[in-house]
């Protein structure tokens, strides 16, 4: 019990405020590519820890000599997120309700649009942040439900062309322009600009990217870098339903 000894509120209130900044610190940078920035400078500073450690004197000289460059480097490189933390902090949290269930909302609109041969291009997040394609659309900030994502397609404004990124059971951004594929092998008339968008996200991150064909009324899913075109109801939920998977 020695340990706790002196332990009073003030160090309880030192905690929580310490607790609170880190998670409001995680959850900033976890849906950014500055999340990965933060891990691997987390790598570095357990390297230079065991340098000190295993008395690496070369190693830990280096990371002595370059830590001062290095704190102004990550003021630069977190100037975004750290503008966004305190642009949060001055205008408070506004809670959000919570979609239901995801893909069933998802589903349906998909079937409903599919039946009325009204395009769409529906990017799921899953591993991989998308935020660096998703900011060059308009922010929508919404719960996932199929009255919005049919709003969104059905009609003829300037979002309907773009993709929308959903981002667990939010609706972050639509109207997104997507890295377009350069894949020339097995590409077919009925594949349009939807497709190669589709296809060439799923190049570049693990998402999964739902279409539907504004001309045959088809749905075509890419991930993984593969297209597969005019799928079934079935495979597109269970697609779905994988993405989601924990």
């Amino acid at each position: 019990m020695a340990v706790f000894e002196g332990f009073g509120i003030q160090d309880v209130i030192d905690i929580l405020i310490i607790t609170v900044l880190l998670y409001q610190a995680y959850a900033l940078l976890r849906g950014s590519r500055a999340w990965n920035v933060l891990r691997g400078l987390l790598a570095v500073a357990a390297l230079w820890f065991l340098a000190g450690q295993f008395g690496l004197e070369a190693t830990k000289w280096l990371f002595d000599a370059i830590a001062p460059a290095g704190f102004v480097a990550v003021v630069v490189v977190f100037q975004p997120e750290l503008r966004a933390v305190l642009e949060r902090v001055g205008r408070g949290r506004m809670q959000r309700a919570v979609s239901a269930d995801p893909v069933s909302e998802i589903m349906t609109a998909v079937r409903e649009l599919a039946s009325q041969r009204k395009g769409a291009l529906i990017a799921v997040e899953r591993r991989t942040p998308l935020k660096e394609y998703a900011e060059r659309g308009t922010a929508i900030g919404a719960p996932v439900t199929a009255a919005l994502l049919q709003t969104i397609f059905a009609s003829s404004g300037p979002l309907h062309d773009g993709a929308v990124v959903i981002r667990e059971d939010l609706v972050t951004n639509a109207g997104v322009v997507l890295p377009l594929s350069d894949k020339r092998e097995g590409w077919s008339v009925k594949h349009g600009t939807r497709h190669r968008a589709a296809l060439g996200l799923s190049e570049v991150s693990d998402a999964l990217v739902v279409v539907v064909s504004e001309e045959r009324g088809t749905v075509s899913i890419a991930q993984e870098g593969v297209l597969q075109s005019d799928i079934a109801p079935a495979d597109v939920l269970k697609a779905l339903r994988d993405a989601y998977a924990p």
